[in-house]
């Protein structure tokens, strides 16, 4: 039998789960109803535990250890984890107030550590800062849409997501999916009428029109490119979303319901 076929059985809060080996701790504890909470963790990308938010106690023996939960594999029988002990409760704790210092204007930071009883710190308090670095833009553009436009910038304190040379990066084609993954919401997207703006990259990029109201409904760089790797999406290039939905509603009319 290959290792990836073996099926291991380990504790979770001192409940027994049986999991397909390398199974992260993250995934076994969902599947026996266990929340682990995360802030950098999305299903489709790598995680690599960066926030720290999701940290558990692994126990081997009379040892344990401090592992994050959504990048730790299990490969062995007979660990035990523990999510919400004493030492996790504390080490969480100072994680999540660290985040709260970093980016104290962000509200959606502020209601996640008042899940923990968290409203306040005594850390030195970051002004106008939302983004906790978790990496997902960065990863999302590089590892799934292919473009990599945006980066890592310095080091410790100073280290920030930014597009080379903090100009407009060429390689950004506007999808989006920066704006999707981000977990505090620090990235917004807006579509005026002609140009769809994200801010925090200085990209402005034109839209197409549709044909039919006129609206427009995608950067033209990302549906050219879908274009070239998928020649069917060239049909998906004049017309928005709800006017194609609409078009499909009146030939199917047209042929009693069959398209």
């Amino acid at each position: 039998m290959e290792q990836e076929d073996k099926i291991l059985q380990v504790k979770i809060n001192d409940k027994l789960v049986s999991i397909q080996y390398g199974t992260t701790v993250l995934e076994a504890a969902k599947k026996i109803g266990i929340e682990i909470p995360t802030l950098c963790y999305h299903p489709a990308l790598e995680p690599y535990g960066v926030c720290r938010v999701c940290i558990v106690e692994m126990r081997r023996g009379k040892r344990t250890r401090i592992v994050t939960a959504c990048n730790y594999p299990i490969q062995e029988e007979g660990l035990e984890f523990f999510t919400n002990s004493e030492r996790i409760q504390k080490d969480r704790r100072t994680v999540i107030e660290m985040l709260l210092a970093r980016c104290w204007d962000s509200p959606v930071i502020r209601e996640f550590a008042a899940k923990f009883g968290i409203y306040d710190t005594d850390l030195e308090k970051t002004k106008d800062e939302q983004c906790i670095l978790c990496g997902l833009c960065v990863n999302v553009c590089r590892d799934l849409i292919g473009q990599s436009a945006i980066g890592f910038e310095s080091r410790g304190v100073e280290r920030k997501t930014m597009t080379p040379f903090h100009k407009p990066s060429d390689a950004c084609i506007g999808c989006g999916a920066c704006v999707y993954v981000c977990p505090t919401g620090c990235i917004k997207l807006e579509d005026l009428p002609e140009e769809r703006v994200i801010e925090r990259w200085q990209s402005e990029l034109p839209l197409l029109t549709c044909k039919i109201c006129g609206k427009g409904f995608g950067a033209a760089r990302q549906l050219e490119i879908l274009k070239l790797k998928n020649p069917l999406t060239k049909l998906y290039l004049t017309t928005c979303p709800e006017c194609r939905e609409k078009e499909i509603a009146e030939k199917m009319v047209k042929k009693g319901g069959v398209l």
